[in-house]
């Protein structure tokens, strides 16, 4: 359906929600559209409803590249507790804060479902630093801190030329996402 141009679409929540829970469905649903619409799925390389939308993604054949904090792939599994299941893992050494930035400014899409501090974390870094280009996707009802980000938004007071959508359905907030995002990458190439 978009396929004619590949998208990086990143998909971030919490790794301590179990993938076979409603919101775990919810994040395999969501990494499923990634790949049928043709987009490669970026997450932190970890557990929960990341690797839900990881499997997701490659239910459908898709491309799914994992940013890990680790410098190699016994940390990943032996520090942080993480298993190599995405197709490509991108080792940055750089701690979970340090992956997180490099995860969402890979992203011309940011999914984010549930999630906790660390998932708030990618997200300001969504708002605060990606260009006008970009968008960021909350799923609401998910769980976490995904209710509260448009009102810490409205409490941050700060403008930027962030995107951000908000649905309670995959299905409608991923068709949304890609709409909003494939002008400006179409202006882009």
């Amino acid at each position: 359906m978009f396929a004619e141009n590949l998208l990086n679409v990143a998909v971030l929540g919490s790794a301590g929600v179990d993938e076979s829970s409603p919101n775990g469905r919810k994040a395999f649903l969501i990494g499923k559209l990634i790949a049928e619409a043709g987009g490669a799925l970026f997450t932190g390389a970890c557990l929960g409803l990341p690797y839900a939308a990881v499997l997701g993604a490659k239910s459908a054949g898709g491309m799914t590249i994992g940013v890990s904090p680790a410098t190699n792939g016994r940390e990943h599994q032996e520090r942080y507790g993480y298993h190599l299941e995405s197709g490509v893992t991108l080792f940055t050494g750089m701690g979970k804060k340090g992956r997180n930035i490099i995860l969402v400014r890979s992203a011309e899409v940011c999914v984010f479902v549930g999630g906790a501090i660390g998932t708030l974390n990618e997200f300001t870094i969504a708002h605060d630093e990606l260009d006008s280009g970009c968008v960021s996707a909350v799923l609401t009802g998910s769980g976490g801190l995904s209710d509260t980000y448009g009102l810490i938004m409205e409490r941050a007071g700060k403008s930027t030329k962030a995107r951000v959508l908000f649905d309670a359905q995959p299905e409608k907030l991923m068709e949304a996402a890609f709409a909003a995002v494939r002008p400006f990458k179409a202006a882009r190439e």
